[in-house]
């Protein structure tokens, strides 16, 4: 190490007021080691505020090399690393991973905690010291060899407490003549860590979970609890629009975390795209988030990572490698005191088993569209309360295919409604922001009010349930493609372990609404498909589940696991005829009872048209 710069050198670090007071703060803690007293060789490793981590690397280049120019031909010869940080000029550019050796030479490491630095690393290390933020003799002789105004201890003091970037541009200031004392030492306000998860409506599923994640990280923060014993992965799986960024973020303020955002989109737009620039940012991601001893890392977009199950042609090489280091990373942040690793997908089936295992994403929360009370709740939060839940539910009951997002739009614009007619917020606001509804012709009313009603017999057939609720709707949402015209609701009795005929019984409730259309109209509408979710899809699906994965079907033959049968399921040919011929007998089955129950179908129908909803019981 050099303990003096010759005078070229200090010329020029006196001109950087944040070299200078990194080199005095490194000078400060190394003074008593034998590296720095005897220029003994070894490892330093030297823990710095984060704020301050780039700066404190310039000082000790400067402080290692005397400020002498010299290239290294590998990593070994370096005499200062950076373990976990990025620069920003090198954003995207990769963590350095280090294999720990005895050097000739004094190499210092530089982390912004001891979970960053490797446990093989931490026992190397000749020595292990804390750098503190520069003082108030530093600031003071800063602005000496700045050659700016003098100022007293007191104000010295004061700046040494603010944040790095204030430190370094109050210390240069050539002048401080009128800077209030009394404003510098005002206590800096607490971060808003709002909203936190308790003050949220909705996320039913979520909350026990939350609750007792909660307890674990106060026990553990007063060491009652091992971090290894606290739940650190969770996905969240859930349509568009169904809160789970605004879970993530409420679960970070819930537990005092830093939310650290990020997505596999993301990463795989860093730089040009290529696979180490990928891996790069996604190491830069994990790095941030293990560096700060308290924060939930959320990975929006899991599912674009990739299941090593499904990788064909030219792209497997790229997605095995991605896959791989992901398993690594969060397997490793995963064990760093304080890291939450929150995943986030619209399509859950699509990502690699590995990742969803026990000890890593093992959590798994699924957000559904809200209940009729939920709806109401989030509407009124964020009117900021202006309007009762009660008052609210004669919107939102009528909304039943809203998400949390499309209630959050609704609110924006109903606020927008009032601050035009300088008003506060009121029922007739939140209607008049509603999108545009057409009403239906009776004809249209009438066939979905027979569809539902099919729906509703074929499941009291099949015993399912004995309390079945009916309703539909009376106007259409002007512009939208896929529409909810009814639903039937009711709770259904799972068998633990259901056999075949449980399962076609299932597939008869799902064709029940376009079978009754032809046995009452003669023809049948588009209502029973053309999109995910529909009728006529979860009715396939399930036809190749339980041939293609149960073993249920002619053949006993697995071919791919239940959860796996999606739109990129390709089956065999002869599976498919025989899901064709499935389909085709239970339709014709469905048909017969519903001709049978034809009149029952035909009065229940035209009451649902009368009333709009209607409960039809076993009795």
């Amino acid at each position: 190490m050099y303990h003096h710069l010759d005078g070229k050198v200090f010329q020029e670090t006196s001109k950087n007021a944040a070299q200078f007071l990194m080199l005095c703060s490194l000078r400060r803690a190394l003074r008593r080691t034998d590296q720095f007293k005897n220029n003994a060789r070894g490892i330093i490793v030297c823990l710095v505020d984060k704020e301050w981590i780039w700066h404190a690397k310039s000082a000790a280049m400067l402080l290692m090399t005397g400020g002498r120019d010299r290239s290294y031909y590998d990593d070994f010869r370096r005499p200062v690393h950076v373990i976990g940080e990025s620069s920003r000029r090198s954003a995207g550019k990769g963590v350095e991973d280090f294999t720990v050796f005895r050097p000739d030479h004094q190499v210092i490491y530089l982390a912004t905690s001891l979970d960053s630095v490797k446990h093989s690393l931490q026992l190397a290390a000749d020595v292990i010291v804390d750098v503190k933020a520069p003082t108030a003799r530093h600031v003071v002789a800063a602005r000496k060899v700045l050659g700016v105004e003098d100022i007293n201890n007191p104000l010295a003091a004061a700046i040494a407490q603010l944040p790095a970037e204030i430190v370094v541009g109050l210390t240069a200031r050539r002048s401080l003549n009128g800077l209030d004392l009394a404003t510098l030492t005002k206590p800096v306000p607490a971060p808003d860590r709002s909203p936190k998860l308790a003050d949220l409506p909705g996320y039913g599923p979520a909350r026990a979970w939350v609750g007792a994640i909660k307890q674990d990280v106060a026990d553990w923060r007063e060491d009652k609890l091992p971090w290894s014993d606290v739940d650190r992965g969770v996905l969240l799986v859930g349509p568009p629009g169904t809160g789970k960024t605004l879970f993530a973020t409420a679960l970070a303020n819930e537990l005092g975390f830093d939310l650290v955002p990020t997505s596999v989109g993301a990463w795989q737009g860093a730089n040009k795209g290529y696979l180490g620039d990928m891996l790069a940012a996604m190491s830069a991601s994990f790095a941030d988030a293990t560096s700060r001893r308290g924060a939930v890392l959320l990975v929006d977009e899991l599912d674009a990572i990739g299941d090593r199950t499904t990788m064909r042609g030219d792209h497997a090489f790229y997605e095995g490698n991605v896959i791989g280091r992901f398993l690594d990373l969060t397997t490793h942040a995963l064990e760093q005191p304080g890291t939450i690793i929150v995943g986030a997908t619209n399509y859950g089936h699509l990502i690699d088993n590995a990742i969803l295992r026990s000890g890593r994403l093992e959590k798994h929360v699924h957000l559904d569209l809200p209940e009729d009370e939920e709806r109401a709740e989030i509407l009124a939060y964020h009117l900021n309360r202006s309007l009762s839940v009660a008052e609210l539910r004669e919107v939102t009951d009528k909304l039943r295919l809203a998400t949390p997002a499309d209630l959050e739009k609704l609110a924006r614009a109903a606020k927008r409604a009032a601050r035009i007619r300088q008003g506060v917020v009121s029922l007739q606001d939140v209607e008049v922001s509603l999108p545009a509804k057409i009403p239906l012709p009776e004809t249209v009313v009438h066939r979905i009010c027979v569809h539902e009603i099919g729906h509703a017999l074929m499941t009291m057939a099949s015993g399912v349930a004995d309390v079945i609720s009916i309703r539909v709707e009376s106007h259409m949402i002007e512009g939208e493609p896929v529409q909810d015209g009814g639903r039937v609701h009711y709770k259904m009795r799972d068998a633990a372990l259901p056999i075949d005929k449980d399962l076609l019984a299932r597939i008869r409730i799902m064709l029940g609404g376009t079978a009754a259309e032809e046995v009452v109209f003669g023809n049948r509408s588009i209502g029973a498909g053309g999109y995910e979710g529909s009728d006529l899809d979860q009715a396939t699906r399930l036809a190749y589940r339980l041939v293609g994965s149960y073993g249920l079907g002619k053949w006993l033959r697995y071919q791919v696991g239940a959860d796996r049968i999606d739109g990129s399921f390709h089956p065999a040919p002869d599976l498919r005829v025989e899901v064709d011929g499935i389909l085709a007998r239970e339709y014709r089955a469905t048909k017969e009872l519903l001709t049978k129950e034809k009149t029952r179908l035909m009065r229940l129908a035209a009451e649902l048209v009368v009333d709009r909803q209607l409960l039809i019981d076993k009795i």
